[in-house]
């Protein structure tokens, strides 16, 4: 009995085997690591860097000098690489710190930050463009920064939060040697890889609870709240006082009126690249995913010219949205986008 039993498992392991070489793998499932460009644009890759570690971040001063931020393998440590001709050649500073790093900003070719992990709202600061950096910390601050940004008088804004302590909005009108605490409402919303506040013109958006947007001047003061239906938002693209762009986990809504109407522009994950104006966007979408592995996704780079009703989508590459990490817009209208290692510049033919 247990040899006829072991014949039929034999029979049909070989049966299962033969099928299994003979299925065809869905569509989704298939892999492509070549970017392209939707019609009307053509994309260059411009270098990648030889490197052991992620890059998180890409900042530019002007159209020719930026820097990238990076995590580095051996420790997590921060590395940065700077370029001067206008991403072509990016040479590593070679920085001796032992800092994990999260954020970066450079306020002019000069002065540079980098937020890393601490207690006391830490920073590494730069006065000769990254050649050398001094370590900041605030004896009145509780947290980690994140997110340093600036207005027009070159004023310098961040959220400071831990897991003990609410979120607070924080303002420098001296370069960082002093921080103000400008709004400390529990209302403050906060995740490290998601959008937590954008300053636009003469306004500060900031993200809330309860799926809203809170709305200050320059000094902290509130002037109005906005809801977004967004629980957790990655990007946040304003292009005047009434069109705003707002990408999701899982949808991309747009508004013309300041955020008192929303309109969905598109049903899946996202990230957003740029909304020049009401209607001309770039995005990466995701369009699907493989049956068979969850990690797999097919994305696309995509333009709207009529505020996102349709769209002009480039050949899809395996898992873009998620290899992608960061992007610049220059004055030039030409698009720097960081992609795992490589910096690709993107423009309109």
């Amino acid at each position: 009995m247990k040899k006829i039993v072991l014949f039929f498992i034999v029979i049909i392991s070989a049966l299962s085997c033969q099928d299994s070489e003979n299925i065809e793998l869905p569509q989704e499932c298939e892999k492509s690591f070549e970017i392209t460009a939707p019609n009307g644009f053509k994309i260059n890759l411009l270098e990648t860097i030889d490197y052991d570690g992620t890059l998180m971040e890409v900042q530019f001063i002007d159209d020719m000098t930026g820097y990238i931020l990076g995590s580095n393998n051996e420790g997590g440590y921060a590395d940065l690489f700077k370029t001067t001709d206008g991403g072509k050649k990016w040479d590593d500073m070679e920085l001796i710190l032992r800092e994990t790093p999260i954020n970066m900003f450079f306020l002019n070719d000069n002065i540079g930050f980098i937020t890393f992990y601490g207690s006391n709202g830490n920073l590494l600061k730069t006065t000769d463009g990254g050649e050398n950096w001094d370590k900041l910390s605030y004896n009145d601050l509780t947290g980690v920064m994140y997110h340093l940004q600036k207005d027009k008088e070159n004023n310098i804004y961040s959220i400071i939060s831990n897991i003990n302590s609410n979120t607070f909005l924080l303002k420098s009108s001296d370069t960082t040697k002093t921080w103000q605490v400008i709004n400390d409402s529990p209302d403050l919303g906060f995740d490290l890889v998601t959008f937590s506040f954008k300053v636009y013109d003469e306004n500060i958006y900031i993200s809330g609870q309860n799926k809203e947007i809170l709305i200050t001047d320059l000094e902290g003061n509130l002037k109005r709240t906005i809801q977004t239906g967004i629980g957790s938002i990655w990007d946040f693209e304003v292009t005047d006082g009434d069109n705003i762009v707002i990408t999701g986990t899982s949808k991309t809504i747009k508004s013309s009126d300041g955020g008192k109407n929303w309109i969905n522009i598109y049903d899946k994950s996202a990230r957003l690249i740029d909304f020049r104006n009401s209607d001309e966007g770039l995005m990466i979408l995701n369009k699907s995913y493989c049956p068979s592995d969850v990690y797999q996704s097919n994305d696309v780079i995509a333009f709207t010219n009529d505020g996102g009703i349709n769209w002009i989508e480039s050949n899809p590459a395996t898992n873009l949205k998620s290899n992608y990490s960061d992007h610049i817009v220059l004055s030039s209208g030409k698009y720097l986008i960081l992609i795992d290692n490589s910096i690709y510049e993107l423009i309109g033919k």
